[in-house]
């Protein structure tokens, strides 16, 4: 396609070469691929009006078959530009819609032009202080499925969890809202859990449902659990701690330890 001639108006579809955004294969200029997200983000801008929806046939029909594949793959470009400040949403997040059909409710940057394309992956990341204050705060286990820093997850003996922190509510979700991020939305996570695709779930739980529930509890069950959460963990046993210090020691000091358990117990 010829270049656009520089004294007439500039069409804001069109790239500099006259190319529509969403045809483009590399960034203007370069040979660097130009990318799905870009793309969906500069259809979606001239194609769609904050709340009217679309589907993913509608995009696939319009954007060829470079944005094929499968639904998964799309969903994972679409959350993509969530990082971008674009609000989109789908069943999960309104019942009312139809699988495969989603809402418009925000247009966020235009990510396919120079000066907007910095996202979430360029936002500050917590700071080591925050991490360990987090960390410490929630006992080195993670939040939401229980285990423990260096821990097997169940039934999988060679496993090892790696713990991180991350967003109870995801941070596109809080901006959504008017609300502000803090460290109380901060919480320990396994890697397993920390994975973006949680973004798409329900939000966590809320203090009113789970009073709720709580209330049906036996007076005997209701101090348990008191004492649970004035320590921040369930009870432990002596041996619980133990195995948690035990094996975060490095390995030759493991297998000396065994050893002196061995020894303990009169088998060598």
């Amino acid at each position: 396609m010829l270049p656009i001639d520089a004294d007439e108006p500039h069409d804001e579809q069109r790239a500099p070469d006259g190319t529509l955004w969403w045809e483009l294969s590399f960034w203007p200029g370069t040979k660097r691929d130009f990318g799905q997200e870009p793309k969906l983000g500069a259809w979606l801008w001239f194609h769609s009006e904050v709340g009217e929806t679309f589907t993913m046939r509608e995009l696939r029909t319009a954007l060829g078959p470079e944005i094929a594949g499968e639904s998964e793959q799309l969903n994972r470009r679409l959350r993509k530009l969530r990082e971008f400040e674009w609000i989109i949403l789908s069943y999960k997040d309104d019942r009312t819609l139809p699988q495969d059909t989603y809402r418009l409710e925000a247009k966020g940057r235009r990510l396919w032009l120079k000066g907007e394309r910095k996202g979430a992956q360029d936002a500050p990341k917590p700071s080591q202080r925050t991490r360990r204050i987090v960390l410490d705060r929630d006992g080195s286990r993670c939040k939401v499925c229980g285990v423990g820093d260096g821990e097997s997850y169940p039934r999988e003996p060679d496993s090892k969890a790696k713990l991180t922190i991350g967003h109870r509510v995801p941070q596109e979700r809080l901006r959504s809202r008017g609300a502000v991020d803090d460290i109380d939305n901060w919480r320990a996570e396994c890697a397993r859990c920390n994975e973006t695709v949680r973004n798409e779930l329900p939000d966590p739980e809320q203090y009113d449902e789970v009073a709720a529930e709580i209330k049906q509890l036996r007076k005997a069950d209701l101090e348990l659990l008191l004492s649970w959460l004035r320590t921040g963990e369930r009870s432990r046993s002596k041996l619980d701690r133990a195995h948690d210090r035990a094996r975060k020691l490095p390995h030759s000091e493991n297998e000396k330890l065994i050893g002196y358990i061995e020894k303990l117990l009169g088998r060598n």
